[in-house]
């Protein structure tokens, strides 16, 4: 996920919106939207920042200057959206090294799947 436009799909198909109900919320012509999301096109600033408003990150984000999809939260310093037993798993992840990450990841895709 290194482009734009592949920001934005990833975002809108989390949210599950059509391209067209995004396009109609930041007030663009679909088409408009389509070319964002296939990289014809860049956004304009203002058209950026609506995109990111809808979406719920930051601009940022879309333009890839950091890999964090949610936004901020200056008011906390929990992460946005996290529980507190959510924070303590993030935080035991990042201390593990990247074999034991590897192998957590591996058992989450595993426990989904037994989970379906």
């Amino acid at each position: 996920m290194n482009t734009i436009g592949e920001r934005i799909v990833f975002l809108r198909e989390e949210k599950g919106i059509s391209q067209k109900d995004l396009a109609n919320s930041i007030l663009i012509p679909p088409t408009s939207l389509s070319r964002y999301e296939n990289n014809i096109y860049e956004p304009k600033a203002e058209i950026l920042h609506r995109l990111a408003e809808a979406l719920d990150t930051s601009s940022d984000f879309l333009v890839g200057l950091t890999d964090h999809f949610q936004k901020p939260n200056y008011t906390s310093t929990t992460p946005v959206g996290l529980t507190g037993d959510e924070q303590r798993l993030i935080s035991a992840y990042r201390k593990l090294n990247s074999e034991n990450q590897i192998r957590i990841s591996e058992r989450i895709v595993t426990l989904l799947d037994i989970q379906s």
